[in-house]
């Protein structure tokens, strides 16, 4: 399960890019003295030179001043906060451990200093992908593993992207042109809205809009300064051709690489840790430190049907299978190649209502001069019948429901879109943002402090 990440589930069995090794004979290449466990990278390594291995890739990601020990910073309390976006899956609990383990030493070297914090953002996705378990579970035993090292943890609500004062009816006409017209709903759920989309494809395109927006307000609440994610170079290379099919290549550029967003004035650094990491390492340094146990699961079964599986299912399967055959190098070059690209020079035009992207050329124009707008002329009493059905199905109603604004769109959710009706689709433009917090106790020691308060039955009755 990789994500979040935050994103969709993705399980991606690249083991040719990780080896076992069942002899005993061979010696680390690294250290020159335990036993090999494994080839990486053509290369042998044992359980810890392989541990530092992947280590060493976050930290190289990570290796400017403002992750360092500072001891000026560390006496005024100044330090840097780092928001790391979790689900439970393989990726955010690898990437949480690295992390961990990043502090926890220089904790030991520094007699108790650290370079910067860690603010742990789970958003809940437990009805929405009907999880095993919450992820409030795993934490007590997960997070006594980086003692003394104090992680706050926070679960958001889906919810939270609900605005009631933004909602509104959209609808997307013949010609391309958009609609926006407010409805007054005072009680539905994120869920409730979701669940009216036309597609999964769909659906899911519009969660990691609403993942990027919920994680990018829950930083500049917390005051972090840095946001990361757990993709693997296995997941960047399935955005980029998922964002490709789904039309929005001009983003690529932005959504895959190290970058600064402005949020409401602050500037928020988003960094990638492990993306110069396959899944299938990520997922072997899973094994071999003991975390696949907290690891958090989907109860949706994929479907085995091609067009009942999302764009991301469909790219996933065929990373999956260019890795069975020996191609997971494939991967790797994907990823440089969405590396090279970059902005549009043309002058931006506008700004998409529903994802905020920019618009560098009018989408519904562009549209009109790659489609047939004019039909074949009517032959016959049959044809002249079904263009009668057809234009009364376009008619809108005349309670002027979809007689609303009209708003800009970016291709990507004109695609995104496509197939909604008059009176189907609901969704917050521009909402808002209150976020909705579960109460979750801060820091490892929550069971121990919950602890305290039990009575066993000796101390009961010695009271």
């Amino acid at each position: 399960m990789e994500g979040l990440g935050y994103g969709p589930t993705q399980n991606l069995l690249e083991m040719s890019a990780i080896e076992r090794v069942s002899r005993t004979d061979i010696t680390c290449q690294r250290c020159k003295q335990n036993t090999a466990i494994l080839k990486a990278r053509s290369e042998f390594h044992c359980k810890e030179c392989y541990l530092r291995l992947v280590r060493g890739k976050q930290r190289k990601q990570m290796s400017t001043e403002k992750y360092k020990i500072n001891y000026k910073k560390s006496k005024l309390g100044t330090l840097e906060k780092v928001l790391v976006a979790f689900s439970g899956d393989v990726s955010s609990l690898v990437l949480l451990d690295v992390l961990g383990n990043l502090l926890q030493e220089q904790n030991q070297t520094h007699r108790g200093l650290q370079g910067f914090e860690i603010v742990v953002v789970n958003l809940d996705e437990k009805e929405l992908k009907e999880l095993n378990i919450e992820v409030e579970g795993i934490l007590p035993e997960l997070l006594s593993r980086y003692e003394p090292v104090e992680i706050i943890f926070k679960t958001i609500s889906l919810n939270s992207f609900v605005d009631f004062k933004s909602l509104n009816q959209i609808y997307i006409e013949n010609d391309f042109s958009s609609t926006a017209n407010p409805v007054d709903i005072n009680d539905c759920s994120f869920l409730d809205l979701l669940k009216r989309c036309p597609n999964k494809s769909s659906a899911e395109d519009l969660l990691t809009i609403v993942f990027e927006k919920l994680l990018l307000q829950a930083a500049y609440e917390e005051g972090c300064g840095t946001i990361v994610f757990g993709h693997s170079m296995t997941r960047i290379a399935n955005e980029i051709i998922a964002l490709t099919v789904k039309g929005r290549g001009s983003s690529i550029h932005r959504l895959i690489s190290n970058r600064t967003e402005t949020y409401n004035g602050k500037e928020i650094d988003i960094i990638f840790p492990l993306r110069d990491l396959l899944f299938a390492e990520i997922d072997e340094y899973a094994t071999l430190s003991d975390l696949k146990k907290y690891a958090v699961h989907s109860a949706v079964v994929k479907s085995r049907v091609s067009k009942n599986l999302t764009i991301r299912d469909l790219v996933s399967n065929y990373f999956s299978n260019l890795d069975t055959t020996g191609y997971s190098s494939t991967t790797s070059t994907v990823m440089k190649i969405g590396q090279k690209l970059g902005s549009s020079e043309s002058k931006v035009q506008n700004t998409c209502k529903v994802c905020g992207v920019n618009i560098y050329q009018d989408p519904k124009n562009w549209l009109k001069t790659i489609t047939v707008n004019d039909p074949a002329p009517i032959q016959t009493d049959e044809e002249k019948e079904y263009l009668e059905l057809y234009l009364s199905s376009l008619q809108h109603s005349s309670s002027g429901k979809i007689a609303g604004e009209n708003i800009v769109l970016c291709y990507g959710c004109i695609t995104t879109l496509n197939g909604v009706t008059d009176d189907e689709f609901i969704w917050p433009i521009e909402p808002l943002i209150n976020l909705e917090y579960k109460d979750v106790m801060k820091g490892a020691n929550k069971q121990q402090v919950l602890n305290e308060f039990i009575l066993t039955d000796t101390e009961d009755d010695e009271l």
